[in-house]
């Protein structure tokens, strides 16, 4: 059995090395760093998606308007009245879900709610999205981040936004590793 000098000697690096820490301390990990409110290419141009909000709700009102407007016309009123949707010899339920249906509907969502907050912190990690396998930089269709800058080297640790712990799974910044252990291994649970 080697002594401690030739341990050393033959491992330099040994003296150096420290014990695991099993905890995850905040203050030595990644500082938080803000995403931007997404953004998706159409063509060559970054659209804000905050400005699609006033033009979805316009075109919401204009679809609502048109339809109010169609079921005052005859024929379609006409239509509506002796096509109601509703069978006369439908029987009526009052007895609502069988407690075991209603009791998997809630672990279904229990468990879902774990899926998109794990998923929502897999994209914090790298928050773009892309239509082919490369992530070349300039290829993405749909940011949360800035553009990639073109004057130094950028990182998936430059790229990676934080999301609060009670949105994300950790909900820390860089955790790729573990928001995909908990995506992959909820779907085997539910």
């Amino acid at each position: 059995m080697p002594t401690t000098s030739q341990s050393s000697s033959s491992e330099p690096l040994r003296a150096e090395l420290s014990d695991a820490d099993d905890r995850i301390r905040l203050d030595h990990w990644m500082p938080p760093q803000q995403g931007i409110f997404p953004h998706i290419r159409i063509g060559r141009k970054w659209i804000n998606t905050l400005r699609l909000v006033p033009i979805g709700t316009a075109a919401l009102l204009w679809m609502i308007a048109l339809a109010q407007s169609l079921r005052e016309i005859p024929d379609i009123e006409t239509f509506i009245h002796s096509h109601s949707g509703i069978a006369q010899s439908a029987p009526s339920v009052d007895s609502g879900f069988p407690w075991w249906l209603q009791l998997q509907d809630f672990l279904n969502m229990f468990f879902m709610l774990f899926i998109m907050r794990s998923g929502l912190q897999i994209l914090a990690d790298h928050p773009r999205l892309y239509w082919g396998r490369d992530c070349t930089p300039g290829t993405d269709w749909f940011r949360f981040q800035v553009p990639v800058p073109k004057d130094r080297i950028w990182t998936a640790k430059d790229d990676s936004v934080t999301l609060p712990t009670w949105l994300g799974i950790p909900g820390l910044r860089h955790t790729l590793g573990l928001s995909r252990w908990w995506h992959f291994s909820i779907p085997s649970c539910g």
